[in-house]
């Protein structure tokens, strides 16, 4: 849902944009082998030596928006109301594509318009959108190739010090900007199955399913302690229903409902991923024993 703001009653206009906290939370593909981090870093303390940078991640995939997407998704509500998140993983940097700011209910979020910000901002409820082009806020010279240190970061420290979100450039129509799905929500039933996609597997291969584990316990019936077939390519595997990994033996697979509320694979003490040989956007068919 998107909010219809009205510019001729400023004191609305104002009151509906979140105020900034002081802390910008980063979110990138860049590693930290190289100068890029702790450059975007300076360049945001040099601005406004009032914000306090919290770093999300730097370890993204290369190019992987949709990862980028999902695990801002996943963390921005954890966020104190008024944090900023600046996302830079761009592979369209210095293209056509739009550099914006989007203000919702509760935050702000700067980065491309590639749809790495989309979910999160579309979940906690879009109030306007604004196309950076007010070059008073940039960090000179911009370099056609780093717009997280010359534009993001930048516009996001100028917030924080006292910049007026409708300074920042025109506004843009919500429909005009690009949306990408993560996965979230997929399913399809098959008479006593459900079909699931995989949208994240962390450090430790355990994988996360695309449906919350309340959901899909209410559509196979399932309880705590109770078995299931896990389907992957074309193997089959037995995985036990339980709260937690740790309460089975070692090298035991266990669905179970994980931090974020998610269904999720996992093996104890052992690796998810290798153990059904499955990657990112798999999908995999789980049935009642």
């Amino acid at each position: 849902m998107i909010e219809t703001l009205r510019a001729d009653n400023r004191n609305t206009f104002e009151e509906l944009y979140p105020k900034p906290c002081g802390l910008i939370a980063l979110l990138t593909d860049f590693g930290l082998e190289d100068p890029y981090v702790a450059a975007i870093k300076a360049v945001g303390y040099s601005i406004c030596s009032n914000i306090k940078i919290v770093d999300i991640t730097h370890n993204v995939d290369s190019f992987d928006i949709e990862s980028a997407a999902l695990i801002l998704y996943m963390v921005y509500r954890y966020f104190p109301k008024g944090a900023i998140f600046v996302v830079v993983v761009d592979p369209g940097v210095g293209s056509s594509r739009k550099p914006i700011a989007i203000a919702t209910r509760n935050y702000i979020f700067i980065g491309p318009d590639n749809g790495v910000l989309t979910p999160a901002a579309k979940d906690d409820g879009i109030i306007d959108i604004r196309l950076l082009e007010n070059d008073n806020y940039f960090h000179k010279p911009v370099s056609y190739s780093f717009h997280g240190r010359d534009i993001f970061m930048p516009i996001a420290s100028h917030l924080v010090c006292g910049a007026r979100f409708d300074s920042l450039g025109r506004p843009l129509d919500p429909t005009s900007i690009t949306y990408i799905d993560t996965g979230i929500g997929y399913l399809e039933i098959e008479d006593k199955c459900v079909q699931l996609k995989i949208i994240h597997i962390d450090k430790f291969g355990n994988v996360m399913l695309s449906i919350p584990f309340v959901n899909l316990s209410q559509i196979l019936g399932l309880d705590i302690g109770v078995n299931v077939k896990v389907y992957s390519h074309s193997n089959v595997f037995t995985a036990k229903v339980e709260k937690v990994f740790s309460v089975v033996p070692k090298g035991t697979l266990v669905l179970y409902e994980n931090s974020f509320g998610l269904a999720e694979l996992a093996v104890n003490q052992g690796s998810a991923k290798e153990y059904l040989n499955v990657t990112r956007k798999s999908k995999i068919k789980i049935c009642k024993s």
